[in-house]
């Protein structure tokens, strides 16, 4: 688990550098202030590739979902990928992870209050593309 956890550190270090942050001088005060495309950069890094977004989008209906229903609404990606996938948007706090004491074991994933809020931010995506294809093709 330690290992884990090391490796993602190292992993987000290479993904996404921190951007530097802009100091801002005033009245003799320095401030420091986030660049301009921080909230781009994190975003990136908890919900962008390939397969994250597809994932929230796939469970977008507010219910829990269990592991092969994800896996038939995201077609293409692989189990690994798939496992590895929840398992950020789990430590993001993106997604929350219910596993039931049954035997065979079960477990369900659903958007957290956090992962709904990025539910409009999809939809004007979904719709920015939808006005790019019919420009495209009038």
């Amino acid at each position: 688990m330690k290992k884990d956890k090391e490796k993602k550190k190292k992993r987000l270090k290479r993904a996404s550098p921190s951007p530097a942050p802009v100091e801002v001088v005033s009245a003799g005060e320095s401030v420091q202030l986030a660049a301009p495309e921080a909230p781009l950069v994190y975003f990136l890094r908890v919900a962008g590739g390939k397969w994250k977004t597809r994932i929230l989008w796939a469970l977008q209906d507010g219910k829990c979902h269990r592991y092969g229903e994800i896996k038939s609404a995201v077609s293409g990606i692989t189990d690994m990928m798939l496992s590895q996938s929840l398992k950020d948007l789990c430590a993001d706090g993106l997604l929350h992870r219910q596993q039931y004491q049954e035997i065979p074991p079960k477990v369900e994933y659903s958007l957290t209050p956090s992962g709904k809020t990025l539910l409009p931010a999809l939809n004007a995506l979904c719709e920015w593309e939808r006005q790019m294809e019919l420009s495209n093709h009038s």
